[in-house]
């Protein structure tokens, strides 16, 4: 899962390299703003609530009955599935019809600041972008409920790479005459929607040959889809929390100068980057298993795999912290400095990464702690901390704006990260077992020579490298080869420190990697 993350990660990457050089802070705002509205319903009726709620209780119907035929368990869990795609289409094309015709009043309602409003024909943009791009939402809700089929079946790669192909889509599409649609970023829309269906196509056939593929019906009430939909309320509160502070987030930039919402969606990219491979792709693959162990019975056994997860969370996201504040501008220098973004554009993207470093780690640990509570089914603790995390947000980003302006904003978005990871951590003890807190902080304490090591050394030799190596025929080559290698070197000192402290999850990483190159 994480080598098809990976590979959809990068791809993204070359994607906001093109949609940063060839077109301005105008149109990416507009973009960006008009593209998070389908994203958000995605994210609350696909892989959100739906498939946290739909997986535990598929799984379930996976297991044969005592005198029960494989065709018979097959059978059953085929109309658990197509009782849920059926209502899902229902839900998403009303929502959105509804989002084509109520485009215009959404978007003027969400960026209603100043900054954004002041730009003459930026709401018009925003507006016509919407629409489009509104249809996106249908395919890419289908994508993330067959996602969600596979990976109940312990099929991870062809799913975490359909989106890579999305992204070969959409960046061909950026280099596709402007003058192709009646605004700036028009020919955006276009790729988002032959991508999302190229995305979709590609998780529906494996399903098909498997025979697990949902049909849709006119009668979508079978048996296992109200217990869904009960467990699906607390989490879709809880998702619904979740977008509405992504939603704030876009009244709050509006009111800072243009580029802030480029700003962020470019730190977002970089977090994303390790997030996505070592927190989303952990969470995403514990999940089935976690849910198997407490429908077993085997608390001790999801106990030690949930808590021994968080520590190589921990391992991974600690050094990607130390580089991704340490490294911040030369990272956006060397991604996104050409054409249409300059060196001010880096700068204000860098100080948002470094606050961001610390969001990594908070946040990462509170995707691979929820899978815990879904997995014994419960959805409405996580729900209720992240609406604490958004009130939290909501009063202390105006205030911290006010003093450090965008830092402020995703500062905000830390410090409300924080507190959610923590009342979920003391829930955790009372409601699924005894949390090995000592073993971890000792665990994370023996990173430390590592962490200071990686922190000092990338600091010293990227400035170095970066003196030597030249640059080539305009291309800022030299800076990328001084970051790269940069980046291996701290990934070799970091793991060879923690061989000479003994960390435990080093040695983890050697025995597998020993045992992989005996099997060749």
């Amino acid at each position: 899962m994480s080598l098809g993350t990976l590979s959809s990660r990068i791809l993204g990457m070359v994607r906001d390299m093109a949609l940063a050089a060839l077109f301005s802070r105008t149109a990416t705002d507009a973009y960006l703003v008009a593209f998070r509205l389908p994203n958000m319903f995605r994210r609350l009726l696909g892989e959100g609530a739906l498939s946290v709620s739909f997986i535990p209780v598929y799984i379930d119907q996976l297991v044969p009955k005592e005198g029960e035929s494989e065709e018979e368990t097959r059978d059953r869990a085929n109309k658990l599935a197509s009782g849920v795609f059926s209502l899902l289409l229902w839900v998403v094309s009303i929502v959105t019809v509804l989002g084509v015709l109520f485009m215009e009043p959404l978007i003027e309602f969400l960026v209603s600041g100043k900054g954004y409003a002041a730009i003459p024909g930026k709401i018009e943009t925003t507006i016509v972008l919407g629409r489009w791009m509104f249809g996106y939402l249908f395919l890419v809700t289908q994508y993330a409920y067959f996602m969600g089929i596979l990976n109940a079946h312990k099929r991870f790669l062809l799913p975490a790479i359909a989106p890579a192909f999305f992204n070969l889509v959409f960046i061909a599409f950026t280099f596709l005459p402007k003058s192709w649609g009646s605004v700036e970023g028009q020919t955006l829309a276009y790729g988002v929607l032959v991508g999302g269906f190229v995305q979709m196509a590609f998780v529906f056939f494996p399903l098909w040959k498997m025979g697990y593929l949902p049909r849709f019906r006119w009668r979508w009430k079978v048996g296992g889809v109200g217990l869904i939909l009960k467990n699906m309320v607390p989490g879709l509160l809880g998702m619904g929390v979740l977008q509405l502070m992504g939603l704030l987030n876009l009244n709050f930039a509006s009111r800072l100068p243009e580029g802030s919402h480029t700003y962020i969606y470019f730190a977002d990219r970089i977090l994303e980057f390790p997030q996505s491979i070592l927190a989303i792709s952990l969470g995403a693959a514990l999940l089935p298993t976690l849910s198997q162990y407490w429908s077993e019975g085997k608390v001790d056994e999801l106990l030690k795999v949930g808590q021994k997860h968080i520590r190589i969370l921990l391992f991974l996201a600690l050094p990607s912290a130390v580089g991704m504040y340490v490294l911040a501008l030369p990272i956006v220098e060397v991604l996104f400095v050409r054409g249409e973004f300059d060196h001010k554009d880096a700068v204000l993207t860098a100080q948002v990464i470094q606050v961001y470093s610390l969001l990594l780690i908070f946040s990462g640990v509170h995707r691979v702690l929820v899978p815990n509570f879904y997995a014994i089914k419960n959805t409405w603790l996580p729900a209720v901390t992240t609406t604490i995390g958004l009130a939290c947000h909501a009063v202390l980003a105006p205030l911290l704006m006010g003093d450090w302006g965008l830092q402020g904003l995703v500062f905000s978005m830390v410090i409300s990260s924080m507190i959610n990871l923590l009342i979920l951590l003391m829930a955790y003890r009372k409601m699924i077992g005894p949390f090995a807190l000592f073993d971890l902080f000792k665990s994370t304490l023996k990173l430390g020579p590592a962490l200071v090591s990686l922190w000092l050394a990338i600091d010293f030799l990227y400035k170095i490298l970066n003196t030597f190596l030249p640059d080539w025929m305009g291309f800022n080559l030299g800076e990328a080869l001084s970051l790269l290698l940069t980046i291996v070197a701290g990934v070799g000192i970091y793991f060879l420190v923690n061989m000479m402290v003994k960390q435990e999850e080093t040695q983890d990483v050697l025995v597998r990697l020993q045992r992989k190159l005996g099997r060749k």
